[in-house]
């Protein structure tokens, strides 16, 4: 299991090859959308194209589209917390951080292509494509 980034939800959609090939190979692995990416991605979307929920759903595919809940949220404020006490934490960094929170919640990494946004997180392995 990893958690996916809207890095890669993005590139998919944009049809770039080593997505495609990322996702070829770990074809058998469960890829979680948490959604916060979802929201994410439905930002761009519906700006770009004012697509319906159901439209955007339909671009997620097999994607495990999960909820972010209250484990999730207590595993982001940790990260939050440790960027804050280091003064690294940006504003621009806080649906990174949800995402964190899902990933460490987890125990699991997270793919993405913006690899250096992630990496100041503890406990979150991180994996580029």
């Amino acid at each position: 299991m990893k958690v996916v980034d809207t890095t890669l939800l993005i590139d998919h959609a944009r049809g770039e090859e080593r997505v495609a090939s990322y996702l070829a190979a770990h074809e058998d692995e469960t890829l979680v959308v948490p959604t916060v990416v979802f929201q994410e991605l439905a930002v761009g979307e519906v700006l770009a194209r004012d697509e319906t929920q159901a439209a955007i759903r339909n671009h997620l595919g097999a994607f495990d589209v999960r909820a972010f809940d209250v484990d999730h949220a207590y595993h982001a404020a940790v990260i939050e917390a440790k960027l804050r006490s280091a003064g690294d934490y940006d504003a621009a960094l806080a649906a990174d951080v949800l995402v964190g929170g899902v990933a460490r919640s987890l125990s699991v990494p997270i793919i993405t292509r913006n690899t250096a946004h992630f990496e100041r997180f503890d406990d979150v392995a991180v994996e580029g494509y």
